[in-house]
């Protein structure tokens, strides 16, 4: 049985918050478990026909993109005011919720540049297990902070859906 097509901006945004959430389970597997798959000189690549981890990296990011700007479209239609639901946090108002969603585009567009760049040369004194040099963030870590942020994004906006539908259904 096919189920219809969502007919409230709420059920499209849920919709869109699951596929960020199945987008940032993604991002953290390839920037946690993939590097540690990829060939190095001390291990050589496997066997097993693997998908180009670059390409699923920027399909990823790039899905996260779109998802956010999604999001973004959909949460004034769905949340409509400014102040937090009734018995809501102040991170769950609208307007807290998009300061964060703009946050993390401007995350994952730095990301979309930074992750496909070359790395800079180390010094010369640098000891051989120094993989990038110490002022400069690893590309990784700001993908594992991304997937996490839009977790914690998205469980703010279900829960300011929930809070909403909850006051509408005690008014009732």
């Amino acid at each position: 049985m096919v189920d219809p097509q969502p007919c409230h901006p709420w059920q499209l945004l849920w919709q869109r918050l699951d596929g960020l959430d199945a987008y940032a389970r993604t991002l953290r597997r390839l920037s946690q478990e993939e590097p540690l798959l990829q060939a190095r000189p001390d291990y050589p690549r496997s066997t097993a026909p693997r998908r180009s981890y670059a390409a699923e990296l920027r399909e990823t990011l790039e899905g996260i993109r779109r998802g956010i700007d999604d999001v973004g479209h959909l949460l004034p239609e769905a949340l409509p005011g400014s102040e937090p639901p009734t018995g809501g946090l102040a991170e769950e108002a609208p307007a807290a919720i998009a300061q964060r969603l703009g946050a993390l585009a401007k995350l994952a567009d730095t990301l979309l540049v930074e992750a496909f760049e070359p790395l800079p040369p180390l010094p010369k004194h640098a000891p051989p297990y120094v993989l990038e040099s110490p002022r400069r963030d690893l590309a990784g870590s700001k993908a594992v902070f991304l997937s996490y942020g839009l977790e914690e994004v998205a469980a703010a906006i279900r829960n300011a859906l929930l809070s909403r539908t909850n006051v509408g259904a005690a008014s009732a």
